[in-house]
């Protein structure tokens, strides 16, 4: 153990000095140590490239590939790939590769084709001290490189139409109907559920896998910053991220950690809308970038895998709300998926009214995506009386008081809204009594601020503070 950790020092030691072929010498002496130890593997295979030895590391690249999917490693194998494609580009063996790897549904066990199975080995375990990595992440595109959903999924509609084809399911917003339930995280061992991957056939996705980017990021850099236009989404090929949200006047809050084979940044990509948060690398990782305009021309020739997209954006915006939406913060996961299971999803246009002040209104809403505006009579005319965004309430104290709306709501832009129909309301805060409870709670503050407004005794302010007059 005391020479292993000798070799390892050693190892490092030249590393960090640069000296990469001394260090493939000591890495090659652990491997042979340590034989089922795949960072090991991993790390001589970069030793060599750094060394120049390319022909020796993409041997060792394309057996560190086969023994991670082979362990259920997927994501760390498609990045293994994406090396051996930056140091041969015409590599289409290992493009093939990359197509088997996302083809097979199965998490541990999967053999590549190409690759022969490595020999069962003692067990070992890694050290994840990796040198300085020396790719930085480049600077984001202009914001006019973004592509939201609604841009490809007008070039999938366009190419079905053309071709005779019928694309059912894709739109997001697809009128009154049940949602479906909230996605789950996958089990650590499996495949991420990422429906662009999974549902491509084979051909399309050698072409995907082609343009997918791999970026070696050094900790502490920041991958994506709130407020930014969303031009693409990343997968987490090993290390983690921190997930931040800026504050007013303070440091920036954490929401999370991600870890390998979490993917992040597909909802300002589908949606339009600027990044929600900030993304930091926690220490050294390497991440899967698929650009927007590799899904606009993947659209373009094959329209029905937009449906997935379609459906995988609706559930992440519903497993949000689920985790941030008052209404659903009191329960348990199962709780929380029993009471969304009466709601209903609802697209708004934007400058749309969904609540008009002096009509009864249709159910109490919750907003999954978009803003709205809430407007108050005054002297005849109408005075900004509050803004929703995601995860809020409104349409409760119609609900709650069996009256006529007291003020007006309006989608400031396009909306997708939960309804849950007054019938049902009825019957929610009858089973659940803590609902009654938070939902009276915000009636009586609207209430009063409405009143406030509407006499002319307070405005709404900047960033909807009110502001008495």
């Amino acid at each position: 153990m005391a020479e292993l950790r000798k070799l390892k020092d050693k190892a490092a030691g030249h590393l960090a000095k640069g000296r990469f072929a001394r260090a493939a010498e000591a890495l090659a002496q652990l491997v042979k140590a340590e034989p089922r130890d795949i960072a090991l593997r991993q790390k001589l295979a970069d030793a060599l490239r750094k060394a120049g030895d390319v022909r020796q590391a993409l041997l060792v690249y394309r057996d560190v590939a086969d023994r991670y999917a082979r362990d259920g490693q997927l994501i760390k194998a498609v990045a293994i790939c994406k090396l051996i494609l930056e140091l041969d580009p015409g590599h289409a063996e290992t493009q093939e590769r990359l197509a088997d790897l996302y083809a097979r549904k199965q998490g541990v066990g999967v053999s590549i084709k190409g690759m022969a199975p490595a020999p069962a080995e003692p067990g070992g375990e890694g050290e994840p001290d990796d040198p300085p990595v020396e790719i930085a992440l480049p600077a984001a595109p202009p914001s006019s490189a973004a592509t939201p959903f609604e841009t490809i999924l007008a070039a999938a509609r366009e190419r079905a139409a053309g071709e005779g084809a019928e694309l059912l399911l894709a739109d997001p917003f697809h009128g009154d109907e049940e949602p479906p339930p909230a996605a789950t995280a996958a089990p650590a061992a499996s495949l991420p559920r990422i429906p662009l991957f999974s549902d491509l056939p084979h051909g399309a996705f050698v072409r995907l896998a082609e343009r997918i980017v791999l970026h070696r990021v050094p900790a502490g850099a920041t991958v994506l910053r709130e407020g930014e236009a969303g031009t693409s989404f990343f997968v987490v090929a090993s290390g983690s991220v921190r997930v931040e949200k800026g504050t007013p006047g303070g440091p920036a809050a954490p929401l999370a950690t991600l870890a390998e084979g979490s993917f992040f940044g597909e909802m300002a990509l589908l949606s339009g809308e600027p990044r929600a948060a900030t993304v930091v690398a926690a220490g050294e990782c390497e991440l899967l970038e698929i650009r927007a305009d590799v899904l606009l021309e993947l659209a373009r020739e094959h329209p029905r895998v937009i449906e997935s997209l379609g459906q995988f954006y609706r559930r992440r915006l519903l497993a949000n709300a689920m985790a941030t939406s008052p209404i659903f913060r009191p329960f348990g996961r199962e709780e929380r998926a029993e009471v969304m299971g009466r709601f209903r999803t609802r697209e708004v246009p934007a400058g749309a009214a969904v609540i008009t002040e002096g009509e009864p209104s249709d159910g109490l809403y919750v907003v999954l995506s978009g803003a709205l505006e809430v407007w108050k009579r005054r002297d005849g005319d109408q005075a900004l009386a509050g803004r929703l965004r995601e995860g809020d309430l409104f349409g409760e104290m119609s609900c709650l008081r069996k009256v006529p709306a007291s003020a007006t709501v309006t989608a400031a832009r396009r909306c997708l809204l939960l309804r849950l129909p007054r019938a049902a309301f009825d019957e929610l805060v009858v089973t659940y009594p803590q609902i009654l409870e938070l939902v009276a709670e915000l009636a009586d503050e609207r209430q009063q601020t409405l009143e406030a407004i509407a006499g002319g005794r307070a405005e709404l302010g900047e960033e909807g503070l009110l502001v008495l007059v």
